[in-house]
């Protein structure tokens, strides 16, 4: 038994020279210091109780029992540090000093023993069914209180990354929950051989009790890609990126999400607000996280708009996928482009829509009004606008132009149905039947003709023309609906100028 314990011992230890090189590559990640030293000390405690083990010596024995002790009170040291390291937790920070002077006392206490016998009251040499020659010690008052002392740091690390571990996504999780089930483990086998085990005469070293745990610890390191995580800086770029971030999985549930996915997703779907948990697909698609139609991101809208700010978002993809190439879910990436939208689709003059953004708007208006039966269409020609460049200039008609549209946004529901074919023509698209739009154009053609704009030392007066048609909404195509409505404006143009003609496209 004490061939295959060494056997155990010396292959632990082989383990830990691999984790030490493979976590050494990468000790400017933060946290990795501390892991390094948890696998240096670890190593420590292996190595002394090979010396324990094969040595019939007593003095060589109590020798390799204190270099043990070197693990046994600074590895629960090092994995509070990688504990908070890793977690960036300031409060434990502030006890680490502390707490570092309890377990150097500890091991200088051990070392020193011979002299003023604080930690342990007798030492002595039994011999053990499964090992062979051992040595118990009889801890004193002292030594039982420092010994409980150093097992309650790894419960207190194991503690902090449990509630960490909720922060980070699942890939990260999957080897943090390996590190902490390993942690868990070290800590109750050390506690039954200290307090059980050794009791009824049982004298297994701990480090071969917790080779299943070194074993796991391992794979999560080496396998997991674990030591080359930075969660810290990767939780600190999740929140300050301009863009949102919202990580779903495979089902197309919300598992996190940043602080500027939530505002960019704010009054978008006015019924729910963005919350773990929700069906992303119900919440994109109906406005409802209730809703679970069958997850596909092809199916999820590439560009979202939030009309109560008047806001355009685009949303784009990435797959997820662990290390054996399993799809784990998705990270969909939100982003504001408000700004290239306005460039590419709204009239620098005017502020209304150019023809880019006109038949934009015309698709949206299909779809977020496809309830509706008909599409009606007014365009809009400034009577005599040549004359009044000609005779106030282009500024003149720029002031003109842009009081034009002032007053017609201000009879829309909404802005984004009001765009500027070019010059002094204008086109209003609305989710109205024919009688209900030429109402509409007979109250805007009634509003411009009462104006009196004010430039310079000039009062202009102006009236305009509508062309009014409609077409049914399944199968309106806008450059036809357009066509109508602008045969409809010549025979307004015809009838004499400020006059509406309302024509039907069936």
């Amino acid at each position: 038994m004490s061939l295959l314990t060494n056997i155990l011992l010396i292959a632990s230890l082989i383990l830990l020279i691999a984790l030490a090189i493979r976590t050494g590559e990468n000790l400017k990640t933060r946290g990795m210091p501390a892991l390094f030293a948890i696998i240096v000390f670890f190593s420590v405690w292996v190595g002394g109780n090979l010396i324990e083990l094969n040595t019939l010596d007593f003095q060589w024995m109590l020798w390799g029992r204190n270099i043990q002790q070197i693990g046994v009170f600074l590895t629960p040291l090092c994995t509070l540090y990688f504990s908070i390291e890793y977690t960036g937790n300031e409060r434990l920070r502030r006890l680490t000093l502390f707490i570092t002077i309890i377990q150097i006392i500890s091991v200088f206490l051990i070392f020193t023993d011979h002299q003023h016998h604080i930690m342990r009251e007798s030492v002595a040499l039994q011999t053990d069914a499964v090992v062979g020659q051992v040595l118990v010690v009889q801890s004193s008052k002292v030594g039982s209180l420092l010994v409980a002392f150093n097992f309650c740091l790894p419960l207190v690390s194991i503690a902090n990354l449990i509630a960490f571990s909720r922060k980070v996504s699942s890939q990260v999780r999957r080897s943090l929950w390996m590190i902490i089930i390993s942690m868990f483990a070290t800590f109750a086998l050390a506690l039954i051989q200290s307090t059980i085990l050794s009791s009824i005469g049982i004298h297994i070293p701990i480090p071969v009790l917790n080779i299943p745990s070194l074993v796991l610890f391992s794979y999560a390191v080496l396998k997991e890609g674990f030591a080359g995580v930075a969660p810290t800086a990767l939780n600190k770029v999740f929140e300050v990126i301009d863009q949102g971030i919202i990580v779903v999985d495979e089902q197309g549930k919300v598992i996190e999400y940043n602080r500027r996915a939530y505002e960019l997703m704010d009054d978008l779907i006015l019924s729910r607000r963005l919350q773990t948990g929700l069906n992303i697909a119900g919440f994109l698609l109906a406005g409802d996280s209730s809703v679970t139609p069958d997850f596909s991101v092809r199916n999820l809208p590439v560009e979202l708009k939030n009309t109560k700010r008047n806001q355009y978002i685009a949303l784009a993809y990435h797959a997820l996928q662990a290390l054996t190439g399993k799809l784990i879910g998705y990270v969909l990436v939100l982003t504001d482009i408000t700004l290239l939208k306005v460039r590419a689709e709204i009239d620098y003059l005017t502020g209304s829509y150019n023809r880019v953004g006109l038949a934009n708007a015309f698709a949206d208006l299909q779809r977020d009004f496809a309830y509706m039966t008909f599409l009606s269409a007014l365009i809009i020609d400034l009577d005599d606008f040549k004359a009044i460049n000609d005779t106030y200039g282009h500024l003149g008609g720029d002031v003109i132009l842009c009081d034009f549209v002032g007053v017609a946004q201000s009879l829309l529901l909404e802005k984004r149905f009001l765009s500027r074919l070019g010059g002094d023509e204008f086109v209003v698209i609305l989710p109205m039947e024919l009688n209900e739009a030429a109402v509409l154009a007979e109250k805007l053609r009634q509003c411009i003709s009462a104006r009196a704009v004010q430039y310079s030392n000039h009062v202009i007066q102006y009236t305009v023309s509508i062309g009014v048609a409609s077409c049914r909404n399944d199968g309106c195509v806008l450059s036809e609906l357009l066509h109508m409505a602008d045969m409809a404006l010549y025979e307004a143009k015809s009838q004499g100028k400020n006059s509406i003609y309302v024509r039907a496209v069936v």
